[in-house]
């Protein structure tokens, strides 16, 4: 079938339409959405109606799931999918990042599927870093490309000794990454996950990262999403950053399932 959609903004986001995901893997071009999401950086896709076993298998069109950081927040049935209910220890992550960046090979994609959402706020803003790096003077797109970032655990939760074993030893990523289908480079780092920068100390480097985030992205880099009941964001994150705006009423709920897709190791 013919993918149809609507570009939201000039820099990142499309907006997929007609599309029942529900309705089965076989019905629907995995590769045409594959194709879509690299060069539109995040897409939506609304009105779905998605058991857990249906989730799964709509976001198997475009990879495969795996499991994630902090196995206390997975489905009880479904452990490939994360509950993100901001309830108890679990807290909205309101500053710009990358998924997972603690991992050898970070997820290429975080799927975001809305069950419950507040009646106002609570928003994700999503940038597309690509659009960020190019902006750069010359020189300083230069002297990051030579960056490296050092990433492990942000210390936000608990974690328990089987995420700890499997992904707690510390990996070494570029500050600047290429996308292995479109070539394009983007700017790549998790400000609480990188633990510094090579050749700067740990103080240095989140004075650093936190200076320029705040200089790299720009209004006109940006999509805000506003959530409701049955949409299904998918994002790019070899070239996304994203955040929860934590605007709303907590006496509301604000239930997502995320589901996270296997990727390789940043070049």
């Amino acid at each position: 079938m013919i993918i149809e959609y609507t570009r939201l903004t000039e820099h990142i986001a499309a907006e997929v339409v007609g599309l029942d995901l529900a309705s089965g893997a076989d019905s629907i071009d995995g590769e045409a959405l594959r194709s879509l999401l690299a060069e539109h950086v995040v897409l939506v896709i609304r009105d779905q109606h998605l058991s857990p076993p249906q989730l799964l298998d709509a976001v198997g069109l475009m990879g495969v799931p795996e499991r994630q950081n902090y196995s206390q927040f997975n489905h009880p049935e479904y452990p490939d999918i994360g509950i993100l209910d901001y309830e108890g220890e679990q807290t909205p992550a309101d500053m710009w990042h990358t998924d997972h960046t603690n991992r050898e090979c970070p997820p290429n994609a975080t799927i975001l599927y809305a069950l419950k959402v507040p009646s106002r706020g609570g928003d994700t803003s999503f940038a597309n870093m690509n659009a960020a790096f190019l902006a750069l003077p010359g020189e300083v797109k230069r002297e990051l490309e030579g960056m490296k970032t050092v990433n492990t655990f942000d210390g936000q939760f608990e974690v328990r000794a089987v995420d700890q074993r499997d992904f707690g030893r510390q990996v070494e990523h570029p500050l600047v990454r290429t996308h292995p289908e479109t070539g394009r480079k983007a700017l790549y780092f998790h400000v609480l996950k990188d633990s510094y920068v090579v050749g700067k100390t740990a103080a240095e480097s989140r004075l650093f990262l936190y200076e320029f985030l705040e200089a790299s992205i720009q209004p006109e880099f940006m999509y805000r999403h506003q959530w409701r009941q049955g949409d299904l964001v998918v994002v790019d994150n070899r070239t996304a950053m994203h955040k929860v705006h934590d605007d709303y009423d907590r006496t509301e709920k604000r239930l997502l399932h995320r589901v996270i897709l296997k990727g390789d190791r940043p070049v």
